[in-house]
């Protein structure tokens, strides 16, 4: 799971330094895998205007820039067809090494024209696979100043490590939470508000399950937005997704990718117009197949969850969506859907066909079952935000699971299973942080776990969260109780006898050979044996095929 600095303090209200954030990470069982600075690693690399273009003498596809680093102006050799004079683009100067070609510049002649440093590319940097150009970047990117920052490259990236019993940390929110409960600063508000729909969707939505299997889709939410106009993403989307290692696609998909690490809520956007009727949640058919987002086609059996129209299946539930309902730049309507899919059936799709999906990853873990009104709405919000439109009322077909079965916990039991001395009022704080209700007074309380806790369901399960929010560094270390007398004899007189007489031979010079029970069937017959009656019907070589017959 990666997200950035500035992404977390959307969440989370702190001044803690990076490193602080690493370690209370680490020790509340979020292992941070790394923390990569890209500023760091772009640092010498700054932002320079081509002051002139001019074509190279000697070769038709190369020009001759003059470069203003903001120090100097520099020449260099310049293949890019997208060069220009008046462009800002990132500068490397001699000494510079570009990680993207694994090389460290010098000064050199190309084609008998002296060339001091280069304009790079997006691959030279290894943020994309782009290279017919070099990076263009802003008219009001200042030069000489940092490209890191030019770029939107300057904000620090964790990675961590997420156990599978906690799939809401597979949500930046999620880890706030963990860290705002450590104590690590203030976890804010939510701000999703629901959207007004302004009138009724006209795609209606429909679950098609038997008793048996209706937890394959338990609900479904679904909303219709028309007149949406699809493009590139916001900057600071695009940065973020970049950073965590996504590709930027439009507006449409990235906003369900960005809602998926934000919230841990996976979520899927069809061009409305074209669907052929309503929308539904069904089981497979044998002979179904569909063409997959990832380019490839799938044999559907009877055994998925699938999301299907009047005509055809439109994606697997849960796994991925499919190529045809995709959004592109000409999509007007959308229709959102924000489902919650088994995790089991979910998991065995996955693995039956062999995909691996972000939204896979998530739902096979568990996500929030009540959480199709939030991502709905918040998925709303920004498509009207960044693409415009008008929203239908949200339509919802079945019933959101229920929440975790609230269960009595007693206070005490933390000290007594833990060692760890603490105050009713802490342990309150920890539990409340994490959005665990407790209700009464004293010791004992009714503890009622979120839904976005699936791992938690007995009082031993919050004696650990506390143990690992208040530091498991701090459990006392006490030695067992030493047991009083001694330890009844356990050998029988045989036994004793028996291992006297070993020690005895032993001491005498001899010594004890711990032979096979099996044996090749050529040895045993000249012992006597190699009859079919001792022959081993499973040997595991010939060579022990045949018990023995004798020592």
């Amino acid at each position: 799971m990666k997200f950035t600095l500035s992404w977390l303090k959307e969440h989370l209200d702190t001044d803690a330094s990076v490193d602080e954030i690493a370690d209370t990470l680490t020790l509340i069982g979020l292992e941070v895998e790394e923390v990569a600075d890209p500023a760091k690693v772009l640092g010498n690399f700054r932002v320079a205007e081509v002051v002139s273009a001019q074509k190279h003498p000697d070769a038709d596809k190369l020009q001759v820039l003059q470069v203003n680093t903001g120090k100097e102006t520099l020449q260099v050799v310049c293949g890019a067809p997208n060069a220009r004079t008046g462009m800002k683009g990132v500068f490397a100067s001699v000494g510079t090494y570009v990680p993207g070609i694994d090389f460290t510049l010098t000064k050199a002649k190309i084609r008998g024209v002296e060339s001091s440093g280069m304009m790079v590319s997006e691959r030279e940097l290894e943020l994309s696979d782009e290279h017919t150009g070099i990076i263009e970047l802003p008219a009001k990117a200042r030069v000489g100043s940092a490209a890191a920052k030019a770029l939107g490259l300057d904000d620090v990236v964790f990675d961590i490590a997420i156990t599978p019993n906690r799939p809401d940390c597979l949500g930046v929110r999620g880890v706030a939470r963990d860290l705002a409960a450590a104590g690590l600063g203030k976890l804010k508000q939510d701000t999703i508000k629901p959207v007004k729909g302004s009138f009724d969707s006209s795609v209606p939505v429909k679950l098609e399950f038997d008793t048996e299997t209706k937890d394959a889709c338990p609900v479904f939410a679904g909303r219709l937005v028309r007149g949406v106009k699809n493009g590139p993403s916001p900057d600071w989307m695009q940065a973020r997704l970049k950073a965590i290692g996504l590709r930027p696609i439009n507006a449409l998909a990235d906003i369900t990718n960005y809602i998926s690490f934000d919230r841990a809520r996976p979520l899927h956007v069809y061009d409305a117009d074209k669907l052929s009727g309503g929308i539904r949640a069904r089981l497979g058919k044998t002979g179904e197949s569909f063409d997959a987002l990832d380019g490839k086609t799938y044999k559907i059996d009877e055994e998925m969850c699938v999301i299907a129209d009047d005509r055809a299946v439109l994606g697997l539930g849960g796994v991925m969506g499919g190529e045809e309902t995709g959004c592109t730049e000409e999509t007007v309507n959308v229709f959102i859907e924000s489902a919650y899919f088994d995790p089991r059936r979910t998991a065995r799709t996955g693995r039956t066909l062999n995909i691996i999906s972000d939204a896979r990853f998530r739902f096979e873990r568990g996500i929030d079952p009540q959480s199709e009104e939030f991502g709905i709405e918040q998925a709303t919000a920004m498509v009207l935000e960044m693409c415009g439109g008008e929203a239908s009322t949200v339509t919802v077909a079945g019933q959101v699971p229920k929440a975790n079965r609230p269960f009595s916990f007693d206070m005490r039991l933390i000290c007594r299973l833990s060692g760890l001395s603490l105050s009713d009022r802490k342990i309150e704080r920890i539990l409340k942080a994490l959005g665990i209700a407790l209700e009464g007074d004293g010791h004992t309380r009714k503890a009622a776990p979120p839904s976005w806790r699936p791992d938690l369901s007995i009082p031993a399960d919050l004696v650990e969260e506390v143990v690992r929010l208040t530091g498991v560094d701090r459990i006392p270390a006490t030695p067992l109780p030493r047991l009083s007398g001694v330890a009844k004899p356990v050998l029988t007189p045989a036994q004793k006898k028996a291992r006297a007489v070993r020690r005895l031979l032993a001491a005498r010079g001899l010594v004890e050979a711990v032979t096979w029970s099996f044996i090749p069937k050529d040895e045993a017959a000249l012992f006597g044996g190699g009859d079919a009656a001792l022959a081993l019907d499973h040997p595991l070589s010939t060579e022990l095929s045949q018990m023995r017959p004798s020592l």
